[in-house]
């Protein structure tokens, strides 16, 4: 018995340690830090580049590929419109636009087969 209480104490600061641990672990990275003020595409369809512009900005992101991805990080708190864009052999196609707010993480995604049966969706959270 008294070898059993020994051991018991013995592990006692080694399972509250651990459990510390995993919780300061947990609150130094929340979940939402990850994609806060990100907006982003991915271009999930084949044989042009997707493009995202922001006219109130003056910048556009690089050509998305076909099966790749781009984000950027903006700074918070203003409503402002979003061109997405297809490019294949150097026509350009608008698809469309929408107004996002830029505290949210904002993605883009295309599909489609060609700048001219391109096609995109948003979600936002």
């Amino acid at each position: 018995m008294t070898a059993l209480t020994r051991m018991r104490k013995m592990w006692r600061p080694v399972l509250i340690g651990a459990m510390v641990l995993a919780g300061v672990a947990t609150a130094a990275t929340p979940a939402s830090a990850a994609t806060t003020n990100r907006t982003g595409i991915c271009n999930k369809g084949a044989g042009y580049n997707a493009y995202l512009e922001f006219p109130f900005r003056g910048i556009t992101s690089f050509g998305v590929r076909p099966g790749t991805c781009w984000s950027k990080t903006l700074a918070a708190g203003s409503s402002e419109p979003v061109k997405v864009w297809a490019v294949s052999s150097g026509s350009w196609r608008l698809l469309g636009e929408t107004w996002i707010h830029s505290a949210n993480h904002n993605v883009f995604r295309t599909s489609g087969s060609g700048a001219w049966g391109a096609y995109y969706w948003y979600s936002t959270s």
